[in-house]
């Protein structure tokens, strides 16, 4: 029970950093209104299932060795730029379902793996590993950890899906949706250089 105010800080941390723009919550706004939010759910549930899998790894010290190999850093960068640009062609070329037959959501399987190419995730899982106040052991540390980030880390993603639905409500012209789909993509593309700074 003595730990659980010094998990406020790593809390706030992860909160803030789940809630701020990134790739993540730019392909949810997208979703939500290209989809609605049911549609959406297993995005949703893709980058919670890989957000928390990622924390428990690095809670156990594997994200420290990635962070000591240059090489492995440059390799999620260049894979994750490759990425970032097949999901802006995804966003760009969406539409209501009922205006472009076949298209489709981020699938959760799409979304889960994304995570691990994800520098932003990366960078808040290591910092969030060294808020972490110290415990018994490197299980119980890196358990705590997932269950912060599956908890608090997954309250701003709903959000960022309901905010693309009322841009829905208020751009309902399809030639709008296009020209908000080419900004988010266009959003999405522009934080691909910040992969080789993080």
């Amino acid at each position: 029970m003595e730990t659980l105010p010094l998990l406020a800080p790593v809390a706030w941390y992860v909160f803030v950093m789940a809630a701020t723009p990134g790739p993540n919550n730019a392909m949810l706004a997208a979703s939500g209104m290209n989809f609605g939010l049911f549609r959406t759910w297993p995005h949703i549930a893709g980058i919670c299932a890989g957000i928390t899998l990622l924390m428990l790894m690095t809670g156990l010290g594997l994200g420290a060795v990635f962070a000591t190999v240059p090489e492995a850093q440059v390799a999620l960068a260049v894979a994750g730029s490759l990425y970032l640009v097949y999901l802006a062609w995804r966003i760009a070329n969406a539409a209501a379902p009922d205006v472009a037959d076949g298209a489709r959501p981020i699938s959760f399987w799409e979304a889960f793996g994304f995570q691990f190419l994800n520098p932003k995730g990366w960078v808040m899982a290591l910092n969030a590993a060294l808020l972490m106040p110290a415990f018994e052991s490197a299980i119980i540390k890196a358990v705590t950890l997932s269950i912060l980030a599956l908890t608090v880390g997954s309250m701003p993603m709903a959000v960022w899906a309901l905010f693309g639905m009322a841009i829905a409500r208020v751009f309902q012209d399809a030639r709008w949706r296009r020209i908000i789909n080419w900004s988010l993509a266009g959003l999405l593309l522009a934080t691909i250089p910040f992969m080789f700074t993080q």
